[in-house]
């Protein structure tokens, strides 16, 4: 392990912004939908809005990889911001009633 780490120089101070991304993107889609449910196409059918809850985080992961931004490498602190915007995001809209 140790000659692993010499050829290659991991750095583990840099993230991709990955899975940092998805949680924020869970936070975000999370608070919008349950904050604003009239705001999208069909919001009396439950199985309807999960579908478009699930969907809009899917094409935006897709987005995210088409154009790039998945495979960034950012410092770690900026990783854990990210994620931690998701949270407070998802606790403002919809936890702190």
């Amino acid at each position: 392990m140790e000659n692993y780490l010499k050829e290659n120089k991991v750095n583990w101070m840099q993230w991709k912004l990955r899975m940092p991304l998805v949680l924020f993107l869970l936070g975000l889609m999370a608070g919008i939908y349950q904050s604003f449910p009239k705001l999208f196409l069909i919001p009396n059918s439950y199985l309807i809005s999960s579908i478009q809850y699930l969907g809009g985080i899917a094409l935006l992961i897709w987005l995210f990889e088409k154009i790039g931004l998945n495979d960034k490498k950012v410092h770690f602190s900026v990783g854990i911001l990210l994620i931690a915007a998701g949270f407070l995001i998802d606790f403002i809209f919809v936890g702190y009633r």
